[in-house]
Formats: C-alpha cells, sequence, structure tokens
C-alpha cells in the first residue's frame, strides 16, 4: 500500500472542505434582495483585503471568500426575517 504525501493528504483535505462548504444551503436572493451577492462580495473582498498577503493556495483563499460569502449571505437573510433576538424592525 503506498503512502499518501502531506501534498496529497492536504489536497484531499481541501477537496473536502470544498465539498462541505458546497453542501451549505444558500436558496440565492429573493426578489427584492437582488444586491445581496453583490453586497457580499464587497464586503467579503474587503474583509479578505485587509488580511494583507496570505500565504495560502489560491484553492485555500478561494475556500475562504466562498465560506465567507454564505455566512454572510445567511447573516443577511436572519435580518431581514426578524430572526435575531431583540434586533428590532430592519425595513
Amino acid at each position: 500500500m503506498a503512502c499518501m504525501s502531506n501534498e496529497d493528504g492536504a489536497r484531499a483535505e481541501l477537496e473536502e472542505w470544498s465539498e462541505f462548504i458546497g453542501r451549505i444551503r444558500y436558496d440565492g436572493p429573493r426578489p427584492g434582495d437582488a444586491g445581496d451577492e453583490r453586497s457580499a462580495d464587497e464586503a467579503v473582498s474587503n474583509e479578505f483585503s485587509s488580511w494583507g498577503r496570505l500565504d495560502g493556495s489560491a484553492e485555500m483563499n478561494n475556500l475562504i471568500c466562498r465560506a465567507m460569502e454564505i455566512g454572510y449571505l445567511r447573516a443577511l437573510k436572519d435580518v431581514r426575517e426578524q430572526r435575531i433576538a431583540r434586533l428590532g424592525p430592519t425595513g
């Protein structure tokens, strides 16, 4: 049986995380919230760029951005649907 190299192990782990993030459910914006995806992209770009140079691979950096975008989009949806305790009306 052949041993898995560190690089092969890292690639397999990256693929597992990518699949996991891909399974996170986001149904897309509602008709009145079409700008959410643009807002999420801008917010994540601003946050990610503030971190400076990252030593991770392009795949890893993309994975981090995808996960952050999904989190931001889901948070916007929760705020709009008033699912955050004590937040009050948002409209």
